[in-house]
């Protein structure tokens, strides 16, 4: 089990720490990631530096490139450095997982929030304020982190959203909420995402997406919404990772 020492000099010189987290919840390990920027001290007990968490994280590593992608911005000076975990999925159980009415949501939801986070929390140097707390995800991992944020909005308000796979359920769970949704988010989605294939049959992700925006937008959050001609893969969420690692650079000086 990796046991992390921020006294330790030694630490500062490691990029990606990997840990294996036993969880009571879903009853079985997950892998948490967490890069840490050079830029980043690890001895300096005082200071603590905003956090992103991916869902799909691993895959946020390799095929989002996030990690190559934050470091050239951090080392242009383009944006200030910040702490990017990467929360591994168990593709058997994805859906269970991550979709709100999956029979597993409300065990990942306590997962991420009463094991994963707090587990952070204590061994690297992350804001512990909702200010500084960010959360990812795409398609159904974007479900589930506009899920996890209606749940309990005073944990995380600050979310990056891709191609989301907001179904009926979901769009019916905003249009009961009034109009003071404490929400910031960064939306992106493909012009070509109109048959997206999801269970038995197509799913038009464009309009799903279109219409998330507009209720989330009339129930009082901001959102910085981005379409582009693209379809339902990562080389369409990739290419909009820089302009969502300088929409949370703005959010902090905010």
């Amino acid at each position: 089990m990796l046991k992390v020492s921020i006294e330790n000099a030694e630490v500062s010189r490691r990029l990606i720490y990997s840990h294996e987290l036993d969880s009571e919840f879903l009853q079985e390990r997950r892998t948490i990631k967490v890069f840490v920027p050079s830029q980043v001290n690890l001895t300096d007990l005082q200071r603590k530096y905003p956090v992103l968490y991916c869902h799909d994280g691993n895959e946020f590593f390799t095929h989002g490139r996030i990690v190559t992608l934050t470091r050239q911005l951090l080392d242009a000076g383009e944006v200030q450095p910040f702490i990017i975990v990467a929360l591994a999925v168990h593709m058997a159980t994805r859906t269970a997982d991550y979709h709100p009415a999956g029979h597993r949501h409300e065990l990942y939801r306590r997962f991420v929030t009463e094991e994963a986070v707090p587990w952070v929390e204590s061994h690297f140097p992350v804001s512990r304020d909702s200010s500084g707390k960010f959360m990812a995800g795409v398609s159904l991992g974007a479900a589930a982190t506009l899920s996890i944020h209606l749940q309990q909005p005073e944990h995380f308000h600050q979310l990056l959203l891709f191609s989301g796979a907001y179904f009926e359920e979901q769009q019916r769970q905003v249009q009961r909420l009034g109009s003071s949704l404490p929400l910031q988010a960064f939306m992106v989605v493909g012009r070509q995402e109109t048959a997206v294939q999801s269970g038995e049959e197509p799913q038009d992700f464009y309009h799903l997406n279109v219409s998330m925006r507009d209720l989330l937008r009339l129930h009082g959050a901001t959102v910085e919404y981005h379409e582009a001609d693209g379809s339902h893969v990562w080389g369409l969420w990739q290419s909009f990772i820089p302009q969502a690692v300088r929409w949370v650079n703005r959010r902090l000086g905010q």
